[in-house]
């Protein structure tokens, strides 16, 4: 069972040639991954199997070459009707790639760097081959870019700026909006809710129509929740901050923001496992599975292990076991091994091996601080979680001024505290 019977495709898209039943606008790694195919691309080096693994555009494993254009996350591509797609890195095809052998002939590793220099010959030969690999993806096709060039950015002004559209950045755009601030809110994601697009109903957790009024209340204040937006950077111009947006569009366009105030609530980056052969495709993020699951009906296999412990973990095993696949819950898994060459086939776990084809990291992941970062805000060391959050007082203030900050940015978290720490940050900047 792919897809649960609710979720029929009406398109096509193709993978390599072959034809992958998909629905409108939904990403590519979606359909892909319930066609049963989640191999997509091939490592730049070892030429080891990749496939999405995020599925939220925060990691570049799933990239393919899309309509003619090389490099595109699979993840944050919407199908279409006709959509040629094509694995890369790999010749002929990331399915059947001669050089996988480059894995298996060098296991302890390759240095590149002194490869086959006995002879001088050889060793150009060497250099020449390995300069004809380096690089992902080809260059785009004729037309596949746009004929012409976008307008150039005109500066934007708001009373505020909100990073993420999740629990902890709608609960602060709420409040900056019931005190009659202007608000743009910034998301890279298609839809609102951030980690309630899992749909795991969670205790204490808002919903997504407590999203849908935040949004509401948003733009009836004259505010924007702009979509398919990420914030590129945040700087300082003259002493006020400015932001960059990448708009995904269409058209895509690049929008310069400057706010008298910014809330970082940009959530966190999921965090590949630390296990060996952990890059297999088959391992994945657990909330971009759980939102596949409940947007676009992806059953991602038949056999799962759900790897982390606490509400969430179980929330998603009985989710994943809703939808038909038997499901085995580990709290951790040190020293555990992912068997299986193009995809998961297995976990051994302290000499246990338990079969299954997907790998469900659902451990808290690692706080998304860069933009803080950029305009000074601290981090700390949570040793505990093994991650760096910011650094924030209790109202959400970093200590910059004009920057605030909350949910998961700031520590682990769950989605009730998460929305209750935004609302704090929101007023604190009203």
């Amino acid at each position: 069972m792919p897809r649960l019977p609710t979720f029929d495709p009406d398109c096509t898209i193709f993978l390599d040639g072959e034809a992958v039943p998909a629905r409108r606008g939904e990403p590519v790694a979606a359909a892909l991954l319930a066609h049963g195919r989640p191999l997509v691309s091939r490592s730049a080096k070892y030429h080891r199997p990749r496939g999405a693994f995020c599925l939220t555009g925060s990691c570049g494993s799933c990239l393919v070459r899309a309509g003619g254009l090389p490099n595109q996350r699979a993840c944050r591509t919407p199908c279409q009707d006709g959509l040629a797609v094509e694995t890369q890195n790999a010749l002929p095809t990331a399915q059947h790639d001669l050089l996988g052998a480059i894995d298996l002939v060098y296991p302890r590793g390759l240095d590149h760097h002194h490869l086959m220099t006995w002879n001088g010959l050889a060793n150009h030969a060497a250099v020449a081959f390995s300069r004809r690999l380096a690089g992902l993806g080809t260059l785009p096709d004729v037309g596949a870019l746009p004929a012409e060039g976008s307008a150039p950015a005109t500066e934007e002004r708001f009373d505020a700026l909100v990073v993420g559209a999740g629990p902890a950045g709608l609960a602060a755009a709420e409040a900056l909006a019931e005190a009659g601030r202007r608000v743009l809110v910034a998301d890279a994601e298609p839809a609102a809710g951030g980690r309630l697009r899992c749909r795991l109903g969670l205790p204490g957790e808002p919903d997504l129509a407590w999203a849908a009024r935040a949004v509401a209340k948003v733009t009836a204040a004259g505010g924007e929740v702009a979509l398919r937006t990420a914030v590129l950077g945040l700087w300082r111009d003259g002493g006020s901050p400015l932001a960059a947006l990448d708009a995904d569009g269409p058209p895509r366009r690049l929008r310069l923001v400057r706010p008298e105030r910014i809330v970082v609530a940009a959530g966190g980056h999921p965090q590949p496992p630390a296990i060996a052969d952990g890059d297999r495709p088959g391992v994945y993020g657990g909330r971009g599975l759980a939102v596949a699951l409940a947007e676009h009906g992806v059953v991602p296999g038949r056999r799962a292990v759900v790897l982390g412990e606490g509400a969430e973990p179980e929330a998603l095993a009985a989710r994943l076991a809703a939808a038909g696949v038997e499901v085995r819950q580990l709290p951790r898994a040190e020293g555990a091994r992912v068997l299986g060459r193009a995809r998961v086939r297995a976990l051994e776990v302290a000499g246990e091996r338990i079969p299954c084809d997907v790998v469900a990291i659902a451990t808290p992941p690692a706080p998304a601080t860069e933009l803080a970062r950029e305009l000074g805000a601290e981090i700390l060391l949570d040793a505990t979680a093994g991650v760096f959050a910011l650094r924030v007082a209790a109202d959400g203030r970093t200590g910059v001024d004009g920057l605030f900050a909350a949910g998961e940015v700031t520590g682990v978290m769950d989605g009730a505290r998460a929305a209750d720490s935004g609302r704090r940050a929101g007023e604190a900047a009203r």
